[in-house]
């Protein structure tokens, strides 16, 4: 379990360091951390979740994971953004492109949730 928010914490990190690269280009440059490191990092990351997959962990907190991973990166988003930033990739809260993603992955896992809650309880019967 501790290998399981060892992960998750280790993704937001990454994706906070690369989305503040996107929005102040250089700045992760100038404190000698290489962008292809964090990619490389996300890699090695999405490895070992699917070499250490755990189908209860995955049932216990898929949904929280899910609102996390989704809401988490909005939320660096919008205070990039607050802080006078603009994207270098057109990723920012203004584009309707994300705005339609973010909702989709979020209906979808809603949806897998309920579809995996009801299949509990027939199971239970």
């Amino acid at each position: 379990m501790k290998t399981y928010w060892l992960l998750g914490i280790l993704l937001l990190v990454d994706m906070t360091l690369l989305l503040a690269d996107d929005y102040f280009p250089g700045a992760l440059s100038s404190l000698g951390i290489p962008v292809w490191s964090l990619y490389a990092l996300l890699g090695v990351l999405v490895l070992v979740s699917l070499v250490t997959q755990n189908p209860e962990l995955e049932k216990r907190f898929g949904l929280y994971e899910l609102i996390l991973l989704s809401v988490y990166p909005i939320l660096v988003m919008v205070l990039l953004t607050f802080l006078g930033r603009e994207s270098e990739s057109g990723l920012s809260v203004t584009s309707p492109l994300l705005w339609i993603i973010w909702g989709a992955v979020l209906w979808m896992g809603w949806r897998d949730y309920k579809k995996d809650k009801e299949q509990d309880g027939q199971a239970t019967e």
